[in-house]
């Protein structure tokens, strides 16, 4: 939520909200967005964040079309604790919105990072911004 905070101030737009929150026909009617979760279930090939966005992927999601739709993502992590999982949910959010035909803008360089691997990496880019409160809270 933090980092949510920051992207909201930073961009001058409407408050965050929970993903099981929102009505699919909200999304629908939205031209962009910006999305983000934590990574909580390291190394899971789904369900990576342990939050609602788990179940919104695989149930609402399934049944949407985003062609068209421009989305931004921000990724929440912790490099040190978790090398080897750094801010995978990002890169899920990444496989499931750009299967249901959204453009994803922002991609990012991972250097400056010290992790070993990570599911949010795209061709050799972050898929968006990735934040690590732990470790680089001043970055």
């Amino acid at each position: 939520e933090t980092d949510a905070g920051y992207i909201v101030e930073a961009s001058g737009g409407d408050e965050a909200e929970d993903i099981g929150d929102v009505d699919d026909d909200t999304i629908a009617g939205l031209d962009s967005m910006i999305i983000g979760a934590p990574t909580w279930h390291t190394g899971a090939e789904e369900e990576r964040s342990g939050t609602s966005w788990d179940e919104w992927l695989y149930s609402n999601l399934e049944n949407m079309d985003l062609s068209g739709k421009k989305v931004a993502i921000f990724g929440v992590g912790d490099q040190a604790s978790y090398a080897d999982n750094f801010c995978d949910a990002a890169g899920e959010l990444y496989d499931c919105f750009t299967a249901k035909g959204a453009k994803v803008y922002g991609m990012t360089s991972t250097d400056g990072y010290d992790h070993s691997e990570s599911k949010a990496i795209v061709d050799g880019k972050f898929v968006g911004l990735m934040c690590d409160e732990d470790n680089q809270y001043d970055d």
